[in-house]
């Protein structure tokens, strides 16, 4: 999954969830966008800018919008905002391989969502190829999410932050669908994903069925290996370690 802090217009843009908020320190980053009145793209670069700016200052002044915990680290809650709708962690998570889940939530005095949208969790370690990290809603101000960081970084990582805020749709189109429902509905969600990969992996030793047999078919059978479970369980833990969100982004 990629992102870009500057991307590209949604086809229906969402409230400019944070042009009501101070702008203070942000005159370099938000000159580039030429004002939060609307969704004209960053100038070339300049969302890369304002992020290893952040990422290098680590501890700058921002603006809180999010909290960010790592289990056992103190909690950072300040961002720079580089469009009306998207904004870039100030501080920088070290050693993010260490890191093997993340709290993120609304903060209770800063309301900049509406009951139709999501606040989308992107992260990257080189700041230009973003990955998907997870998202929050109203109807979920909050989530521990599995990062994969351990497998994926090499040890002393670095890793930034940044959040889009989009329609519920776009979500959804992500696989992240469960917001729709609230937080009661994660664990049926994601239980009902890990049985579909399971499934689909089952469906690869489907072959044709002899005719003529005593067991009625639809023309298909499995024969499947005694140890067809633990080949799945090495497959998804593989591919687990690579993306945690794997299996809620299809039929993967």
């Amino acid at each position: 999954m990629q992102f870009n802090p500057a991307g590209q217009q949604p086809p229906v843009p969402p409230a400019q969830a944070f042009e009501h908020m101070s702008m203070g320190g942000m005159g370099g980053a938000m000159g580039a966008v030429g004002g939060m009145g609307g969704m004209a793209p960053m100038a070339p670069g300049a969302a890369e800018q304002a992020a290893q700016a952040a990422a290098g200052g680590g501890g700058g002044a921002g603006e809180p919008l999010l909290g960010v915990i790592c289990p056992g680290r103190p909690m950072t809650c300040a961002w720079q905002i580089t469009e009306a709708t998207r904004a870039v962690m100030v501080d920088h998570i070290t050693a993010a391989n260490e890191v093997p889940d993340i709290l993120i939530a609304l903060l209770p005095d800063r309301p900049f969502l509406s009951a139709e949208q999501a606040a989308i969790i992107y992260w990257t370690s080189d700041g230009a190829n973003w990955s998907l990290l997870g998202a929050i809603a109203q109807q979920k101000p909050s989530a521990m999410l599995r990062t994969g960081w351990g497998t994926a970084l090499e040890p002393g990582a670095v890793v930034q932050l940044a959040v889009s805020i989009e329609p519920m749709q776009v979500a959804a189109n992500l696989g992240l669908d469960m917001l729709a429902a609230g937080g009661h509905e994660e664990r049926r969600t994601f239980a009902r994903a890990i049985a579909r990969d399971l499934w689909n992996f089952l469906t690869s030793f489907s072959q044709k069925a002899p005719s003529g047999g005593a067991i009625q078919t639809n023309g298909e059978m499995m024969l499947i290996p005694t140890n067809v479970l633990d080949s799945w369980l090495k497959r998804f833990d593989s591919k687990y370690a690579r993306d945690p969100n794997f299996m809620m982004k299809g039929d993967g």
